[in-house]
């Protein structure tokens, strides 16, 4: 029988199998993502207790057969109750650091800083809003623990540092920011100012904390623009939480 293993994690996600059962997915602290078998669980009061709820941060007790695709879910202790993140646009939110995470790891492939930076993201959203600049340090510094890290402080072809003021053009194809000299005549581009890259690369390199609390004024737009397409290059469907975010946002009776 395969050895019982345990680790830190966030539930990212969980659904129903047969009557009693769930499937759930967690980003663990050291094993990365991992989904699993929760026998019973739907009417457990001891092994499961209100612990696979998404968002939950637990520790997670499990067994793993080589080769497997589902490993089998022993127990969840709950570290964290959701509860701070029960009101509906903090939940909102949150449920999009957690869909990020989810759509940009693998299985079998663990990462231990993308379960620091979510854990972090959500207690840092437990404190205070979602602002433009928290959720634009998260997308990139989740981004680049996945390997997918953007060059923003130079030309992704020649490696010439930006000057300023400058216009640098953005690959609509392959994410990568190119100055006018290496934009190629017949790739789709966009022009992105040097001052916007300057003030992600800072949010890219600094802390959640910080970034929660620096405001981009005029740059808010232009900025969620870029890391969105950047994001959209390694995403294959929409995520499901944008809506519900779009929903909440938008004003009554429309």
């Amino acid at each position: 029988m395969p050895q019982s293993q345990n680790s830190p994690a966030i539930v990212l996600r969980w659904r129903a199998y047969g009557d009693s059962d769930k499937i759930a997915t967690l980003l663990t602290a050291q094993f990365g993502k991992l989904t699993g078998i929760a026998k019973g669980a739907k009417n457990s009061r001891r092994r499961f207790a209100n612990s696979l709820e998404p968002l939950a941060r637990v520790r997670v007790h499990f067994r793993q057969r080589p080769g497997a695709s589902l490993a089998f879910l022993e127990s969840c202790e709950l570290l964290t109750p959701t509860g701070a993140l029960s009101e509906p646009t903090r939940f909102a939110y949150g449920s999009y650091l957690a869909e990020l995470a989810d759509r940009l790891t693998v299985e079998d492939d663990p990462v231990h800083d993308l379960y620091s930076l979510l854990a972090e993201a959500l207690a840092e959203l437990e404190r205070g809003p979602a602002t433009t600049a928290f959720l634009r340090a998260f997308e990139l510094q989740l981004l680049s623990g996945a390997g997918l890290e953007p060059q923003l402080e130079a030309c992704g072809r020649c490696g010439r540092a930006w000057t300023d003021p400058e216009t640098a053009w953005l690959s609509l194809h392959h994410g990568t920011v190119v100055c006018a000299t290496c934009r190629a005549a017949d790739d789709a581009t966009v022009d992105v100012s040097t001052a916007l890259l300057a003030r992600l690369e800072a949010l890219k390199q600094g802390s959640l904390a910080a970034a929660r609390t620096t405001p981009l004024g005029a740059l808010a737009a232009d900025a969620a623009l870029l890391t969105g397409r950047l994001l959209s290059l390694h995403l294959a469907r929409p995520l499901q939480s944008v809506r519900l975010i779009e929903q909440l946002a938008a004003p009554r009776g429309t």
